[in-house]
């Protein structure tokens, strides 16, 4: 239902108020066309009266009746917003209602400059982490989309809608979670690959690296894909805006065995004993890192796009060194975006066949999570 008090407003009227502000409350921000609690289509504008209707309504004045029907002394609210402004005449007052009406309105304007138009399909996936089940906030996926230029379907396709596995490190747990990821991929992506009819991903994923890297696979680098890191200290998905220089390291090893692992080094630093104590000591380990691995270094797409190409640089150095019909071992320590594209580089044609591991916590080792060598 649509208020505009007892002054009939001329559809044109409404239509650019609408427009004006984003179809968004101008207080809250919250899109008046939806609700996110039904999940349905709704229509919640209020049209409010920055100065009173009447001289007794809120913020009634001699020019009211000057201004009642004037379209710049309305503001397009929810209706929780205008029950809270009329009750609270002394802080919103008309000059700070004017002002937000005004700052409001030039935000949308900055942020539909700033879009380059491209619809993309947003996509998230969630798995256990340890003994955690992960949440990904749809509201700063969909502030990190808009910061990045696109425009996306309100409901993200979710790859575990369910999740609600038990982590326990064991073959069951990985088994389950793996048919549960592939059968909704299958179901909700790789259809659309098909028909041809896929647009760009916008990928929001946290789960366990070896989860991340098989989900990279099943996207591969065919695929446009963007993949977005959750940054734990700012808690947003949105990439940083300054650009730091980045150099990743490739260390090949110091002698050559039939075995061959590789250490993703990135968000911590793993010791060649926890490569041995799985593998034993025969074992070629090769190492990709940077010159502080931490948690939370990732925060810049140009770190991303550079990790991507020392990837690509690692599985041709594993190629000329050791052959193409080999095996790799994988134990990674790398924020859940570089785990992905990992996967997403991976040829499975041409490059080593892959065995997947994951560090359990409450193990305190690396256990086998995926043998992909069939």
């Amino acid at each position: 239902m649509i208020i505009i008090s007892n002054v009939k407003l001329k559809t044109e009227y409404k239509r650019v108020l609408f427009l004006s502000c984003g179809g968004r409350c101008s207080r809250c921000c919250n899109a008046l066309d939806y609700d996110v609690f039904s999940r349905k289509t709704v229509e919640s504008q209020e049209y409010a009266h920055i100065i009173g209707e009447s001289e007794d309504g809120p913020r009634g004045n001699e020019q009211s009746s000057i201004y009642a029907g004037d379209i710049r002394n309305i503001i397009v609210l929810c209706p929780t917003c205008h029950a809270i402004i009329d009750k609270n005449l002394t802080y919103y007052t008309v000059d700070r209602l004017t002002n937000m009406k005004k700052s409001h309105e030039e935000r949308v304007v900055r942020v539909l400059n700033s879009l380059m138009n491209i619809e993309a399909l947003a996509v998230k996936y969630t798995s256990p982490i340890d003994e955690v089940i992960p949440v990904i906030d749809e509201d700063k996926m969909d502030d990190a989309i808009r910061e990045s230029g696109f425009y996306s379907s309100r409901i993200p396709v979710d790859l575990n809608p369910n999740n609600t596995a038990f982590f326990d490190g064991s073959r069951e747990f990985w088994d389950a979670e793996w048919a549960q990821l592939s059968e909704n991929f299958s179901s909700k992506i790789a259809v659309l690959q098909e028909r041809r009819s896929l647009k760009t991903i916008l990928l929001f994923a946290l789960a366990s690296q070896p989860l991340l890297i098989r989900l990279g696979i099943l996207l591969s680098d065919i695929t446009d894909v963007r993949v977005f890191q959750k940054r734990r200290e700012s808690d947003t998905w949105t990439w940083a805006d300054n650009e730091p220089v980045q150099t990743f390291s490739v260390m090949p090893p110091t002698e050559k065995f039939e075995t061959i692992a590789i250490k993703l080094s990135l968000s911590d630093a793993i010791d060649d004993d926890r490569v041995h104590a799985v593998l034993g000591k025969q074992v070629s380990i090769w190492t990709i890192t940077h010159e502080m691995p931490r948690i939370d270094f990732l925060c810049h797409l140009n770190q991303l796009e550079q990790l991507r190409v020392t990837y690509r640089d690692f599985f041709q150095q594993v190629r000329a060194f050791h052959g193409r019909n080999t095996v790799m071992h994988v134990f990674p320590a790398s924020p859940n975006s570089a785990a992905v594209e990992f996967g997403r580089i991976w040829m499975p044609k041409v490059d080593a066949r892959l065995m997947l591991y994951d560090h359990v916590k409450k193990l305190g080792k690396f256990v086998l999570a995926f043998d992909l060598r069939n």
